[in-house]
């Protein structure tokens, strides 16, 4: 019992980490239909900034703070100066360009902080005891964490105006700016709040792993895996699908250490044979092709 308890927990904090991240895909696409594969940039950079200051300073809520600002910005000047010029055109476009951001980017992370992996503290290491099994206080905070921006971002969604033209934008982008709302603000605006994410999850995930040059590689699989299963541009798909991904990678690689690999992309082909916009997809244009 112990050991499933212990995987559950662990499963959850993926989860969580996934869902921070694959927010970015699943709006990029979702709202402006772009494949923004650059988050893994700002994913990497939040845990590069974590591993610095914690070094510098030893705090690593100043370093996932740090790693929120910078990717935020960093989404900024790639969405106003970059995005823009590629909007309305071929898919294809829109991932070359976000993917070339994403390997320029990897050359600055390796000028500056070289090739090897670096190591960060965990911010505590507090254990609590559930039924008689110790769970790190940290993934605990992480989950809720998650918890809170899920439901956060909910909120914003539903219960403001802004948030209410973001969904209208996501089912009908000319419907909106016929109203006189400029979609290209709301654009920014999500972009900026999505990459933010996507460096809160780096931060949040450097002291669970090693963190590295390629980092971003690894989560782009998972973060793919993750919003295609959910649905592209659905939000509680994005955040369901993290759950049942997150338990897979860990209760799998419990029973069988390859199915933390495996297990994930064999849930997603099992899904899309019988849903093919995933759990919770929203119709629109996909790859150049009408849904």
């Amino acid at each position: 019992m112990s050991v499933w308890l212990s995987a559950v927990v662990y499963g959850l904090s993926t989860s969580a980490i996934l869902f921070l991240v694959s927010i970015a895909l699943s709006v990029g696409y979702g709202l402006m239909r772009i494949v923004n594969l650059e988050a893994m940039l700002y994913y990497s950079l939040g845990a590069y900034l974590t591993y610095t200051l914690v070094s510098s300073t030893g705090s690593m809520w100043l370093g996932a703070l740090s790693g929120v600002l910078v990717g935020a910005a960093l989404g900024f000047l790639v969405e106003t100066q970059l995005l823009r010029r590629v909007y309305g055109k071929n898919m294809l476009f829109s991932m070359v360009t976000t993917f070339s951001v994403y390997l320029i980017g990897i050359g600055l992370i390796q000028y500056i902080w070289g090739l090897n992996p670096k190591p960060v503290a965990s911010p505590t290491d507090t254990m609590l005891r559930f039924w008689g099994v110790a769970i790190p206080l940290y993934r605990v905070m992480i989950i809720g964490i998650a918890g809170i921006t899920y439901i956060g971002f909910q909120l914003f969604l539903t219960r403001t105006i802004v948030g209410k033209a973001i969904r209208a934008g996501i089912e009908n982008r000319d419907h909106v700016q016929s109203l006189g709302i400029n979609i290209y603000r709301i654009f920014t605006l999500t972009f900026v709040l999505a990459s933010g994410l996507a460096g809160l999850g780096g931060a949040l995930n450097a002291p669970l792993i090693m963190v590295g040059p390629y980092m971003g590689n690894d989560m782009l699989l998972y973060a793919f895996t993750t919003v295609i299963l959910g649905g592209l541009g659905s939000l509680k798909g994005t955040f369901v699908s993290a759950l049942i991904l997150g338990q897979v990678i860990s209760i799998g690689g419990t029973i069988w250490s390859p199915l933390s690999f495996v297990g994930p992309f064999f849930v997603m082909f099992t899904v899309l044979i019988f849903k093919p916009n995933g759990l919770f997809g929203v119709k629109g244009i996909a790859f150049g092709f009408d849904q």
